[in-house]
């Protein structure tokens, strides 16, 4: 069995247009239907049992007129963002395996989420990757308990960002999709709606395979694993401010965009720089 998890309770800000009343993007038509029912349908095709994170009871009540059958949640206390609705439904999910996607990804195919799936065999945590080292970290297969005990933690540290279940997970795999052959479009992000519709293609870069991260420590119970153990995770790097060993680690598979989050983490000002340039770097030639 498993969950499948739509994200759906940001504000859109970049899909408004002036002067114009608030749009809810989930709403919005992609070829005549609603974003969230094109994901709510991909999702069914591998699950039985969707989970809607709305981010309000308010945008439930309308998401349900759209489709029905789902299971609804509002954010969680502690977290904001896409976090605070992922540990929200995983806690609403009854399976041991979870696989999510934000709403705003109406083009997401069932065959690249069941490859996903597939891979919460070995790892704690999957996502797709593209050539140059980006990371769709929002399109996200879990094991849940292991899932739910990062996310807690983050919880209690006052994290936003969802690459840090990334970081913060023993065991990653990050799929190589342009390498498995899978269309670009399936991880389009709607954001302005410019997007809808554009061409789109993969980055230059140097991956060429699929990217397997293993640390040895139990997320469970990381106040009873040795503090050396934790090396090369988000733990050590947010603990010492000494991002080299996780650095290192991203960079020798080609993470690169969790390299560049590695170094926003370092207490030294001047790496904190070198993770900006590195993002803007990534992100320069995304035509997606």
């Amino acid at each position: 069995m498993v969950c499948g998890i739509i994200l759906s309770g940001g504000m859109s800000r970049r899909f408004q247009s002036p002067g114009e009343a608030w749009v809810d993007k989930a709403l919005f038509p992609i070829d005549g239907i609603p974003m969230i029912l094109r994901i709510y349908r991909e999702l069914r095709k591998i699950s039985n049992h969707v989970i809607i994170a709305s981010g309000s009871l308010d945008r439930a009540r309308v998401y349900r007129d759209v489709v029905g059958d789902a299971v609804f949640v509002k954010d969680i206390e502690g977290l904001v963002g896409p976090l605070s609705g992922l540990l929200s439904a995983l806690y609403a999910c009854q399976s041991d395996i979870a696989v999510a996607v934000p709403v705003d990804m109406p083009y997401i195919s069932a065959d690249l989420l069941k490859h996903m799936i597939r891979g919460t065999g070995d790892f704690d945590v999957v996502s797709p990757v593209l050539p140059n080292g980006l990371v769709e970290t929002a399109v996200i297969a879990v094991v849940r308990d292991s899932a739910i005990a990062v996310l807690e933690r983050l919880r209690g540290l006052g994290r936003t960002r969802i690459a840090d279940l990334h970081r913060g997970a023993p065991k990653v795999q990050l799929i190589d999709i342009k390498k498995h052959g899978y269309d670009p479009r399936v991880i389009v992000n709607i954001n302005r709606r410019s997007d809808i519709g554009k061409a789109v293609s993969y980055p230059e870069g140097p991956i060429n395979g699929d990217i397997e991260i293993i640390r040895d420590f139990d997320v469970k119970d990381l106040a009873g694993t040795p503090r050396e153990r934790l090396r090369g995770s988000l733990w050590w790097t947010i603990e010492t401010g000494d991002p080299y060993e996780e650095l290192r680690i991203y960079l020798s598979r080609g993470a690169y965009m969790l390299a560049a989050y590695a170094l926003q983490d370092s207490s030294n000002i001047f790496e904190k720089y070198i993770a900006e340039a590195l993002l803007d770097m990534i992100y320069r030639d995304i035509n997606i």
